[in-house]
């Protein structure tokens, strides 16, 4: 069976690659985004799709993307991206079936379909980046929820409101690794990424220790959150901070000790653990909406 030709848009880069039906990524390349020219994207799409003898095409792009109707509704960074619908331009022109999915919502599929979430009743993944996003599967189903905006942890409130400017206290404003690198920063006045920063705090730097045990607090808060909203039976971080071996023992013992003594351990409860895919977890998923599509 042929493959399918799979695109990650990013706002640095725009990732491809073949992918069939098990999930195994059989080539891949990238381009630079052109964020300013959406055009040069579609033109240098198009060149990739004539140069592949595919079964069809699948895309993973930041923003609200409809898959029922195939257009990105709002929320991406490429210019004349946002009303866009893809699934036209790109069918029309190639004569292929599109699909286009959120790329979180992605990261969620290609668990659940291909990785560490497979068999789960309930699955939630949540990824810590420049934000914090996410995605959901219920039993055995992408939800959206109304208008597509299910599974946007990053909005959560997790240390109440104690400023005019409730955005500042939203998950992602606390834990994501932008705002980790952004608080010590800010506080060192250096220009540090996630890996040097803990590499700093495993030396004993206490401003790093000090932001990154707020940083752990702020996504277990989040993890409890949703572990008794939404009751999934696995939650999966990702991201590619969440490599690090020492990221999930912390989490979950901070997750531990915030549960109420009436009741049991989350981590008895839910399985808490790592996403597997890392950075080729938006072509996997991409693959996997294109399986799970209607015109297959």
């Amino acid at each position: 069976m042929k493959p399918v030709l799979c695109f990650d848009i990013g706002g640095t880069f725009v990732k491809y690659g073949l992918v069939d039906e098990t999930g195994r990524i059989l080539t891949k390349g990238r381009f630079a985004t052109d964020r300013g020219n959406g055009q040069a994207v579609l033109a240098e799409i198009d060149r990739i799709i004539e140069s592949c003898d595919v079964r069809g095409v699948s895309f993973s792009c930041p923003g609200f993307a409809d898959d029922e109707t195939g257009e990105i509704a709002a929320g991406n960074v490429i210019a004349g991206f946002n009303g866009l619908n893809l699934r036209e331009r790109i069918g029309g022109r190639h004569g292929l079936p599109v699909a286009v999915e959120n790329d979180a919502n992605c990261a969620a599929l290609a668990e659940y379909v291909f990785g560490a979430g497979q068999g789960s009743r309930g699955l939630a993944v949540m990824t810590l980046g420049t934000g914090v996003g996410g995605g959901l599967v219920l039993n055995g189903k992408l939800w959206k929820g109304n208008r597509s905006m299910a599974g946007e942890f990053g909005f959560l409130f997790v240390h109440g409101i104690h400023t005019d400017c409730p955005e500042e206290e939203i998950l992602s404003a606390h834990g994501s690794v932008r705002a980790l690198t952004e608080a010590v920063n800010r506080e060192l006045g250096t220009d540090l990424d996630g890996r040097e920063i803990f590499d700093r705090a495993a030396a004993q730097d206490p401003i790093c220790r000090k932001h990154i045990a707020h940083f752990l607090d702020s996504v277990a808060m989040g993890v409890y959150n949703v572990a008794y909203t939404l009751a999934p039976d696995t939650i999966l971080i990702g991201g590619a901070i969440s490599s690090r071996e020492d990221l999930l023992p912390e989490i979950r013992q901070r997750v531990s000790a915030l549960t109420p003594s009436f009741s049991l351990d989350l981590n008895e409860t839910t399985k808490i653990d790592r996403c597997r895919f890392g950075n080729d977890a938006g072509l996997i998923g991409a693959c996997a909406s294109f399986l799970q599509s209607d015109f297959r």
